[in-house]
């Protein structure tokens, strides 16, 4: 009874006292705001600083990841050197040549089984070095198997840096254990990532291997950690997983910490990226104190005023004064927040704003009334265009949940933030805020993690995310689609002749018009240099028919002339075509497929398009095992060298021999050349095989009569990819052949590749003293060009010729050559016959020299005739 008494005493005393009733109408709703903003803006705070964690992780991931794969390709080139030829093998001279030991890599490092360095790209000319007692050494010669192995930073002994050491197995050419090659990485170089990640204040970065030994170090004293597995949660977080973000709490003298660790799945690293509590709350620990500030002077003056009202009831006049303070101040501290404020009742009706809600929408302040309701008030803004969707959506997202927010875009590209929050007697409170230059910021890092900043287009990762998204958006049984891969012709000779700059210029125009012939729901990407790749959408009623019309028509738009720079450019494009599900259900069997059917398009003249088969792939099968099968044949040097005699058809003399390349497999017999030889052009494997053949046929040749020369094959590859000149002298110094007895074969392709550059390798070749000779005279497009671009010795008209000298408009042709080369003083000599009938028509003709199986088929050494029976035979014939 008692408390009713006091609970009816006190609803009187509410009732009739006015700036009580405004007190307990305002003080709940100002900490409500207050409690609103400052949760909302701390919640978003780590929002933000979880995603910038993440795509810093992911940047220090693919970064380091791409220097380790670096590093580890030389370990494999080094390691498959050695084996060859391990006495004589020289780390120093590799790393020269084959430019291995550059950029991120300090030195490289040969380890024998006692734990000495055998060689190292330093240079390194002291004391033998023991190396046994590191714990890289120690652990790679511990494992079960060849994998990469990263151990922990070292301060060398040879190169005196703290070095991250990569190291694998060595093996000699038995496939025995050898020792150990290492790879040095500066610690630097890996931390050189932490001046571009922006962690800000207290933030860290460190790069951890499988052991969680740390390998480099930012944000903390790396002097302290390097080398060390220091306790951490990393461990337990990842455990078997590859991403982890977790918050780093209590640690002794350091701020809390948000981590977010990842795992590597190409190499036994961790990487773990740190942002203090202190930076991710600094701003909105800032507003929160304006916030706090705001709102304990409302509560102040509120308080105050309602207990001056309670003291003075009977002074009417001065509790009207103390009112119009409070509103005074009231509007003072909504007037002096940093963010724009407006709060509705349950009616939808305006209860209180401040100028910057006004200026933040537009509004003209003289048109905006307390009072007004929610549709009158934004039907003067242009943020809002559905007003009455809007509306609804907002009660019903605060019927849900006390708390909701919302982003609006205004029509000059200004992005507003507003953080509601639910008023206990209906309606809410709102907090505007301009997020312009934070989602600024935000949209350059997403479109530079999924675009490609020079085309616009696509990247690879945000390609492969919509295949990801097209397989799992519905079945692909119910929503078939198609994956073009391009590949650009001649874009490399553009590139070399007109420069980078024209060449970003071209890949350009080349998007735009790969942009100009699929539709809005199709994707197009560039994934590479000069590679391109398009996804076309489900939609098409034949999907087949529709793919295969728009390859055929990208292979047309990309032909069409360029003009670049005020220069006239013509490229060419080649397309591999696979359907999904008919050629795949996952991204890595899709991508593996159309780049089967683009390698079956450029190896078929290019400029044309190919759709996947299961034909494709068994090829493709094939040529991968032939080409394992060919290298270990090249290592163990089982490649043979026939030759060929070239005749002098009046005297039946062998003038010179030309080397060619043979290969008796184990087990399926004698291969053909034209099948060995273009899986060798594409595995990378020509250089080795026709040094192999050069070196083999000078050393021959000194068996041989002294007045005969040896002609070798020289491919455009071995043009590009070694240093020919010195290959060819060191092959000659070795086996003793003199310079003039030495004849180098090569086709148009030499002059198609590189032409300048050739053109002087080749000049560089003839001031050696060796003979120069143009394979294959007659068939190509520029034959004639090139007699007049380098002085040939030699000319060896091809084998079509010969087969149709019965013809009159061919001994026209043969005349008009044994003319141009007496004029250029050239040597000709006829390929390709086979009939007694061939070789009296080419002798009628004044042509000196012949070749082919009419005289003898390519034999080994052993087997060489040095007299043709041209000469018997026509002894006969006079007797």
């Amino acid at each position: 009874m008692i408390f009713a008494r006091s609970v009816r005493k006190a609803s009187k005393t509410i009732l009739r006292n006015a700036p009580l009733q405004i007190a307990l109408f305002f003080l709940p709703l100002l900490w409500i705001g207050y409690f609103a903003i400052t949760s909302s803006e701390r919640a978003d705070a780590v929002a933000q600083a979880r995603l910038h964690g993440n795509s810093v992780a992911e940047l220090f991931e693919e970064n380091t990841e791409r220097i380790f794969e670096r590093v580890d390709q030389s370990l494999l080139v080094v390691r498959a050197l050695y084996a060859r030829d391990p006495p004589t093998f020289s780390l120093k001279f590799w790393s020269d040549k084959a430019r291995i030991a550059t950029g991120d890599v300090v030195q490289f490092s040969l380890i024998g089984l006692d734990g000495y360095m055998v060689d190292t790209t330093t240079g390194y000319s002291g004391a033998p070095l023991y190396i046994g007692d590191r714990e890289h050494f120690i652990n790679v010669m511990a494992l079960a198997d060849d994998r990469l192995y990263v151990g922990k930073p070292v301060l060398g002994r040879a190169s005196h840096k703290w070095t991250i050491q990569l190291a694998r197995k060595l093996f000699d050419l038995a496939g025995n254990p050898a020792g150990v090659v290492v790879g040095s990485i500066s610690v630097d170089v890996v931390g050189r990532f932490y001046d571009t990640a922006k962690l800000g204040a207290g933030g860290t970065l460190v790069l951890r291997n499988a052991s969680h030994v740390v390998l480099a170090a930012r944000g903390v004293d790396q002097g302290a950690v390097l080398g060390q597995r220091t306790p951490n949660r990393v461990e337990g977080e990842l455990r078997d997983g590859f991403y982890a973000q977790y918050w780093n709490e209590n640690r002794p003298n350091r701020s809390d910490r948000l981590i977010t660790a990842r795992r590597s799945r190409a190499f036994p690293l961790i990487f773990t990226v740190g942002i203090s509590e202190q930076e991710i709350y600094s701003r909105s620990d800032f507003r929160q104190k304006i916030y706090l500030g705001g709102a304990l002077l409302l509560t102040v003056i509120i308080l105050t005023a309602t207990t001056f009202h309670w003291r003075r009831q009977q002074a009417l006049d001065r509790a009207q004064r103390e009112l119009r303070d409070f509103a005074s101040k009231f509007e003072d501290a909504l007037r002096n927040l940093p963010q724009g404020l407006s709060m509705f009742d349950g009616s939808d009706r305006l209860i209180a704003f401040n100028q910057q809600w006004l200026e933040l929408y537009g509004l003209v302040p003289e048109e905006i009334r307390i009072g007004m309701n929610f549709r009158e008030v934004f039907a003067k803004q242009t943020a809002v265009l559905d007003v009455e969707a809007y509306l609804v959506d907002l009660k019903n997202r605060l019927a849900q949940s006390e708390h909701v927010s919302n982003t609006v875009q205004f029509p000059d590209g200004r992005v507003a933030y507003i953080s509601y929050g639910r008023r206990e007697g209906g309606g809410w409170v709102a907090t505007h805020e301009d997020i312009s230059e934070r989602k600024a910021s935000e949209d350059r890092i997403e479109r530079l993690a999924h675009y490609d900043s020079l085309t616009g287009l696509t990247n690879r990762n945000l390609f492969k995310e919509r295949i990801d998204a097209a397989l799992a958006r519905s079945s692909p049984l119910d929503a078939p689609f198609a994956v073009l891969l391009l590949d650009l012709d001649k874009f490399k000779s553009v590139n070399d002749a007109l420069g980078h700059q024209c060449g970003d210029a071209l890949l350009k125009q080349v998007a735009g018009r790969i942009m100009a012939q699929i539709r809005d729901v199709d994707t197009a990407a560039r994934i590479g240099g000069d590679e391109f790749a398009v996804i076309v959408a489900p939609g098409r009623a034949a999907m087949h028919e529709g793919a295969a019309a728009l390859a055929a028509r990208l292979v047309e738009a990309i032909a069409d002339p360029y003009h670049i720079e005020g220069h006239p450019v013509v490229i060419g494009c080649s397309i591999g075509l696979a359907l999904v599900p008919e050629h795949g259900t996952r991204v890595d069997e899709v991508l593996r497929n159309a780049d089967l059917a683009l390698y079956k398009s450029k190896n078929t003249g290019r400029s044309c398009f190919h759709i996947y088969s299961a034909q494709l792939k068994a090829e493709a099968d094939q040529r991968n095992v032939l080409e394992i099968e060919l290298r270990e044949a090249i290592w163990r040097e089982e490649i043979e060298v026939f030759y060929q005699p070239v005749i002098e058809l009046g005297t039946g003399r062998v003038k010179s021999v030309e080397a060619l390349a043979r290969w008796h497999h184990a087990t399926r017999g004698a291969i053909s050349p034209a099948e060995f030889i273009p899986v060798a052009e594409a595995g990378g494997l020509i250089v080795e095989l026709g040094n192999q053949v050069l070196t083999r046929a000078c050393r021959d040749a000194m068996t041989m009569p002294g007045d005969v020369k040896v002609a070798v094959n020289l491919s455009a590859l071995q043009f590009a990819g070694t240093n020919l000149v010195d290959t060819v002298t060191f092959a000659l110094a070795q086996s003793g052949l003199p310079e003039a007895r030495l004849e180098l074969e090569i086709t148009e392709s030499v002059f198609l590749a590189d032409t300048q550059e050739n053109l002087k390798t080749l000049q560089r070749l003839k001031a050696l003293g060796v003979s120069i000779a143009l394979d294959d005279f007659g068939v190509g497009y520029s034959s004639l060009s090139y007699l007049t671009a380098f002085p040939f010795d030699k000319v060896k008209i091809d084998k079509t010729f010969i087969d149709r000298i019965d013809r009159c408009e061919t001994v026209a042709v043969l005349k008009s050559i044994m003319q141009l080369a007496k004029t250029l003083k050239l040597s000709i000599v006829a390929e390709g016959i086979e009939t007694s009938e061939q070789v009296g028509r080419l002798h009628s003709l004044g042509i000196p020299l012949g070749q082919g199986f009419f005289f003898s088929k390519p034999v080994p050494l052993a087997d060489l005739s040095w007299q043709s029976p041209v000469p018997r035979r026509k002894r006969q014939r006079a007797a």
